[in-house]
């Protein structure tokens, strides 16, 4: 018997009822293409892209001693991993790699059927410079489009979840009465353990209905044994005033820790405030603490925690506060850009870029960025080490802005990197500059120890505002 609910394609679908038995598992959410997978052209594969050492030039000693040549030898002691591409390419090419290690945690932001095309807008370094805007992610979808896309995603990352793992899903309105559905079938309507409601302010002018201001976080485990830390939140000040006693008798104390979490959570904000410290101007930006509780609560220090809608990178800047481990993955440039600075402003530990050569996520040697480099000034240190100064003489992105002046090409510049011993095609990024200010000027020079060599190969790599990356070598020598 099928039920068809009113102008969709979606059906929720149950057998007859002779055929139920009472533990059975059987409601299932139907549409059109669910049995229908799209077919795999090749089989997804992943490179090595880019070594990430996060150093500013404020540590000139700290990556000059490291023998980049046998920068191989790091890989399987960098323990976070970031990939740049489709993540359903991503989770069957980590499924199908027997060392995979299994995340104790996953955290999904995806998309929320909003039918938005989502925009980030930056404003002019300088007074009387215009904004301009770059494009971050489009969520326009119909509803058999949106659930072909989420449930076999859903379905990989069920079994790349460590056996005693949880995944949080966070959702809206749009699509949350789907999704929960959908992670029934999937993790078992047995281990579902939370609805976690996020509550949050913020302006509206709607009209028509009640403003909509919650999100929904469906959390599940794997199985019957996972990890839950209680969380705890500040008492409110009526309560500190006259305390537990008065009302719950003389038994009742106030812990130190605050008062047990529940399930609604309105003391966490949306970041709303285009000032805000935190805003990257990435759409759909997560709060750090938001993420912060998730982790604490369904984690251990030391654990995997992963996020394959990796967006703004949130997550694994709180991992890196919270010593866990994080795999990441995202398929926009700007989402890579945006985690990539973040990190390195945040001085995270060392980590890896993979990227899918089968695609365009690998940069195109044919690309049509300018790079001048200034002529390199170095100085004899003794015996092992040379003082290399560089820098950025004139600068050209590929994508011209409409207010482009080449006296002003630094505004176009997010942030650069510098590999000081280039060996292709893997990027070691030893040193990155960024602005220490969001309206800062940025630093065009650079000055590090360099270990000495017969001959050199630099590498520059700028990212500019539409988040294009372009590479300019230097050859030279001592």
């Amino acid at each position: 018997m099928s039920e068809k609910t009113a102008s969709t394609s979606v059906y929720f679908n149950h057998e007859s009822r002779d055929n139920i038995k009472p533990s059975a598992n059987t409601v299932r959410l139907m549409w059109q293409g669910k049995d229908s997978p799209a077919p795999v052209e090749n089989k997804p594969d992943f490179a090595l892209l880019e070594r990430v050492f996060p150093h500013t030039p404020d540590e000139p000693t700290q990556s000059g001693g490291v023998d980049f040549n046998s920068a191989a030898d790091l890989d399987s002691a960098i323990l976070n991993q970031y990939y740049w591409g489709d993540n359903l390419d991503v989770l069957e090419y980590l499924l199908g790699s027997p060392d995979t290690p299994r995340p104790r945690m996953i955290y999904i932001d995806p998309p929320y059927m909003s039918q938005a095309r989502y925009r980030s807008v930056i404003k002019g370094k300088k007074a009387g410079q215009p904004s301009f805007e770059r494009n971050a992610f489009t969520d326009q979808w119909d509803i058999d489009a949106y659930l072909s896309m989420l449930y076999p995603r859903l379905k990989l990352m069920q079994q790349i979840l460590h056996e005693h793992g949880s995944i949080f899903v966070h959702v809206d309105w749009h699509v949350s009465h789907y999704v929960r559905v959908l992670l029934d079938e999937i993790f078992g309507r047995g281990n579902f353990i939370n609805e976690i409601v996020w509550c949050y302010s913020g302006g509206s002018n709607t009209k028509k209905h009640l403003q909509r201001k919650h999100d929904m976080i469906f959390w599940y485990a794997r199985s019957q044994e996972y990890t839950f830390q209680p969380q705890y939140r500040p008492y409110t000040q009526g309560t500190l005033a006259r305390g537990l006693t008065a009302i719950k008798g003389s038994n009742y104390r106030l812990s130190e820790r605050g008062a047990i979490l529940q399930d609604w959570w309105t003391d966490i904000n949306k970041i709303l405030s285009p000032t805000a410290f935190e805003n990257l101007h990435y759409p759909t930006q997560k709060p750090r603490q938001l993420l912060r509780r998730l982790i604490d609560m369904a984690t251990s220090p030391g654990d995997l925690v992963a996020d394959f809608f990796g967006g703004s990178g949130t997550t694994a800047e709180v991992c890196e506060q919270s010593d866990r481990r994080w795999l990441i993955c995202d398929n926009s440039q700007l989402a890579l850009q945006t985690s990539l600075k973040r990190l390195i402003k945040a001085q995270a530990g060392s980590f890896l870029i993979f990227a899918n050569p089968l695609t365009n996520t690998i940069p195109n040697q044919k690309q049509t960025g300018v790079i001048l480099i200034k002529t390199p000034v170095i100085k004899d240190c003794g015996s092992n080490y040379y003082w290399l100064s560089v820098g950025i003489d004139f600068f050209k992105p590929p994508q011209l802005p409409d207010n482009w002046n080449e006296r002003n090409f630094a505004d176009c510049i997010e942030f650069w990197e510098i590999d000081i011993d280039y060996n292709q095609p893997v990027f070691n990024s030893c040193y990155q500059v960024v602005r220490k200010k969001k309206q800062a000027e940025i630093e065009l020079d650079i000055s590090f120890y360099l270990p000495k060599k017969n001959a050199y190969t630099i590498a520059i790599k700028v990212y500019d505002y539409h988040a294009d990356q372009t590479i300019k070598l230097l050859h030279f020598l001592p």
